[in-house]
């Protein structure tokens, strides 16, 4: 853990003119954060609530946390986990919501995120031929 001990003197009281005395049962040990702890907290500017993808392209889910000590970010839909961060190939499959959990020792923030799949399209985007051809099929 990120903390500090110290022997803090401790003066008598009441007194009208507080003394420090190094007598060893005047002295205790207080633990102090290094650093101020901080509930995990997810913005839209860390983590936008709507991104758009585009289909038979590479994706990211953009999704970051504020917090001390640094949160774990993770984000699900459909009991599916999604690393924010990654990159991965998109598929119509991965439009929806994602529920993404922000979590350090303090507690949890949660914001949904909604991922658009756009389709790819024109000559030669993946899967326009098979689609114009079962089109044309039916």
């Amino acid at each position: 853990s990120l903390s500090h001990f110290f022997l803090v003197p401790i003066p008598p009281f009441p007194d009208p003119y507080p003394t420090f005395s190094q007598s060893p049962s005047r002295l205790f040990l207080i633990l102090f954060p290094a650093f101020p702890a901080v509930k995990p907290r997810l913005d839209i500017e860390l983590c936008p609530p709507q991104q758009n993808w585009t289909e038979g392209q590479e994706g990211t889910l953009n999704c970051s946390a504020k917090g001390t000590p640094e949160p774990r970010v993770n984000c699900s839909k459909d009991g599916h986990s999604l690393i924010p961060g990654s990159i991965c190939p998109v598929y119509r499959a991965h439009a929806g919501t994602y529920l993404c959990q922000a979590t350090n020792e303090l507690g949890t923030a949660q914001l949904n995120v909604t991922v658009w799949v756009q389709g790819a399209s024109g000559p030669g985007a993946p899967g326009a031929a098979g689609a114009a051809g079962a089109a044309g099929a039916s």
